[in-house]
């Protein structure tokens, strides 16, 4: 029970860190980049993920920049 305990709130720390993580979204409105923190994405928002770059949640990918068309996700 102390392990699921500490795996807990290990987890909570990591959430904690990647929330306040920034993301460029696509602001619908006037079409620009604005910044936007990760808690703070709502569901419709379009963000740009580079290459080797953390999702902050469940997404559709919409564009690839891969001349083949491929992209490669891992999910944890």
């Amino acid at each position: 029970m102390m392990k699921e305990a500490y795996d807990d709130f290990q987890r909570y720390q990591r959430d904690k860190v990647m929330n306040q993580k920034m993301y460029k979204k696509i602001d619908s409105q006037t079409k620009l980049t604005v910044e936007a923190r990760a808690e703070d994405l709502k569901v419709g928002d379009i963000i740009v993920v580079h290459s080797n770059e953390r999702v902050p949640a469940d997404l559709v990918l919409l564009y690839t920049t891969d001349k083949s068309g491929t992209v490669f996700i891992r999910t944890d």
